[in-house]
């Protein structure tokens, strides 16, 4: 399996008062990810050192991000399954969601209809554009690829 091999960002917590951080440290950041149809979802290993996620991208300042690892750059993919048509949340036969990534297993993080990204196989798409070739290959860290005791 291909292994990450981009260097994280280094940000600055700037945020309110937290457990997960204290304010003028700097920390590593892997991901910004769709949150409620916003892509401000930072994924930032914490003070226990683990990789959280949902933390809102303004709580913090970009101090280094020379791999571009927070950068904007997604694909539009088509969902070709009825598998989760029943469902409020999921994916909808037919209708194009926006792709930020793959995991080193090959699945896509896909904002889907609750407006928040999951990872789905890929076989549950066509890829309509992928500009930056974000679905070819891993292209995104996610935070069981690394835990504690990893260095990346």
């Amino acid at each position: 399996m291909e292994r990450y091999e981009k260097i994280p960002a280094k940000v600055k917590y700037i945020g309110p008062p937290s457990e997960k951080f204290t304010c003028g440290e700097v920390y590593s950041a892997f991901l910004l990810e769709y949150w409620q149809g916003r892509r401000n979802s930072l994924h930032v290993r914490d003070n226990s050192g683990e990789i959280s996620d949902f933390n809102p991208f303004e709580d913090f300042e970009v101090i280094e991000d020379d791999d571009e690892v927070l950068n904007l750059h997604e694909a539009t993919v088509r969902c070709v399954t009825n598998r989760y048509d029943e469902m409020v949340t999921g994916l909808k036969f037919g209708r194009e969601y926006k792709a930020i990534g793959r995991d080193r297993n090959g699945l896509y993080l896909v904002m889907d209809e609750s407006s928040d990204c999951y990872f789905y196989p890929p076989d549950l798409f066509e890829i309509i554009s992928d500009e930056h070739d974000l679905l070819s290959h891993q292209s995104v860290y996610y935070s069981f690829h690394g835990g504690k005791n990893s260095t990346k």
